[in-house]
């Protein structure tokens, strides 16, 4: 059992090692850093304690092949869900031919779509969708995330338990690039579930990208309940593959590869899925919609313009239509997991899309 004064005098030590390291050599400083964790930090953790853990170094957890990295699964909150036909119906013996299914967004997870007595995907079961979970490791490469969670939804619908009429996806934040990479690689793997998704919601995903500097901020509420964490947000430079992507709204494999390259401002990002009812909610803070400030500090981490996908220097408009689109104010980034103004425009959306009709639903 390591005692707390043990684990704050190796975290100082870490501290003054990776500082003094980190002019020379960034990755280095990083490896120091995923030892830390590796082999300092107790083995007894909380989901929400891994999820973040994962967010802010979860690509090197992964090359270390650590006992600490999140593998991606589908869930329904309580177990995670067999891909194997018969396993799976054993799991959802009840399951409905319509899915909802929510992304969760960086240094999260499936469990933390209940929020203060509200859960997106239950609030849909009502209306005959079975709700399921993604869980993934949100410091790796958006990209990475989205092709597995494409092959992996692919192998989903095909062990589901009688034939899917209809997908819903819901992505907050990160969840959304992830689920944009998802359908980009669906189509260039010819994968046949993008034919059964019927609408694709984004909660304050920052298609365009995020401030730095509100990211940092984000980081530090995470790791507000877990000090000895506090070095990756400290220490700037030591961050996750999937932090970075989520600061450019990177979804694409070349993206990042070709990051140092000449003619990034010139890049075509993918466009919103074909044939797919698309829609993108904002908030803000503040409560005056005409105010810039306001709006381009949106919900504390993702500004107006780049959750609705607008153009600017680097991106082309993904050309919401106003029914399409809504802004809300004084709801915050996590906020848009619980609000009910929020929870009212998804019901709306995805019954107005349904294949069934609306009439039968409420009943």
């Amino acid at each position: 059992m390591i005692s707390r004064n043990n684990l704050s005098r190796k975290f100082q030590t870490l501290v003054e090692e990776v500082s003094s390291k980190m002019a020379e050599n960034r990755v280095t400083a990083k490896g120091k850093v995923s030892e830390f964790i590796e082999n300092s930090l107790p083995y007894n953790h909380s989901d929400a304690m891994l999820s973040i853990l994962n967010g802010m170094v979860g690509d090197y957890l992964v090359q270390r092949n650590s006992r600490l990295m999140q593998e991606m699964v589908f869930r329904d909150q309580q177990q995670s869900l067999s891909l194997d036909p018969e396993r799976l119906n054993q799991q959802l013996p009840q399951a409905s031919d319509r899915i909802v299914l929510c992304v969760h967004g960086w240094c999260m997870n499936d469990v933390q779509w209940q929020r203060k007595e509200h859960d997106h995907g239950r609030f849909l079961a009502k209306y005959g969708y079975t709700p399921i979970y993604l869980r993934y490791n949100s410091g790796q490469h958006i990209s990475l995330n989205g092709e597995e969670f494409a092959f992996k939804l692919e192998k989903l619908i095909v062990a589901w338990p009688c034939e899917v009429k209809e997908v819903v996806i819901v992505g907050h934040s990160m969840g959304g690039l992830v689920t944009r990479s998802a359908c980009y690689y669906a189509d260039h793997h010819k994968l046949n579930w993008l034919a059964a998704l019927r609408s694709f919601i984004t909660l304050g995903t920052p298609h365009n990208g995020a401030p730095l500097a509100q990211l940092a901020c984000w980081v530090d509420e995470r790791v507000a309940e877990a000090p000895y964490l506090s070095v990756l947000s400290k220490i700037s430079d030591v961050r996750s593959s999937g932090s970075r992507d989520l600061s450019q709204g990177y979804i694409c494999h070349t993206d990042w590869l070709d990051e140092d390259n000449e003619g990034l401002l010139h890049r075509v990002r993918p466009a919103l899925p074909d044939k797919v009812a698309c829609y993108a909610i904002a908030t803000c803070l503040g409560r005056n919609l005409n105010d810039e400030s306001n709006l381009a500090l949106g919900d504390g981490l993702v500004p107006v313009s780049s959750a609705l996908g607008e153009s600017d220097a680097r991106h082309t408009n993904f050309l919401y239509s106003a029914d399409n689109q809504w802004i809300g104010c004084g709801i915050n980034h996590l906020d848009l997991l619980s609000h009910p103004l929020v929870a009212s425009k998804l019901k709306d959306w995805v019954l107005s899309n349904t294949v069934q009709s609306f009439d039968a639903l409420e009943k």
